[in-house]
């Protein structure tokens, strides 16, 4: 390790001590795992994790009827099955690409 640099990390004794931890019982400490995300930023060329704000302005019923509301504003209304559509996107059950590529019919 002769080309190696030092990187100092500010953090709670507490969550310092707790991630140490979880690590050991993963067969791994702080510093591989630290090594390991600076390389996934390298290869990514991002930040190696999802990060948002988490804050759900609405429920996922309170968003459906939203977006139920809105379409029929633009005189569209939504059927069973649209409803039905949005409400496995909400739940994550399905992904905004093959919506869509159900929605335009491709693929079939």
């Amino acid at each position: 390790m002769s080309n190696t640099s030092l990187l100092q990390v500010r953090t709670s004794a507490e969550d310092k001590e707790k991630a140490s931890k979880i690590l050991e019982s993963l067969g791994t400490n702080l510093s591989a795992v630290v090594n390991m995300m600076i390389k996934q930023i390298i290869l990514t060329e991002s930040i190696p994790f999802e990060v948002k704000m988490n804050h759900a302005a609405y429920t996922k019923t309170e968003a459906v009827e939203e977006v139920k509301a809105t379409m029929a504003m633009e005189g569209m209304e939504l059927t069973e099955e649209d409803l039905q559509i949005l409400y496995a996107y909400k739940n994550r059950e399905t992904s905004g690409d093959e919506l869509r590529k159900r929605i335009l019919g491709e693929g079939r």
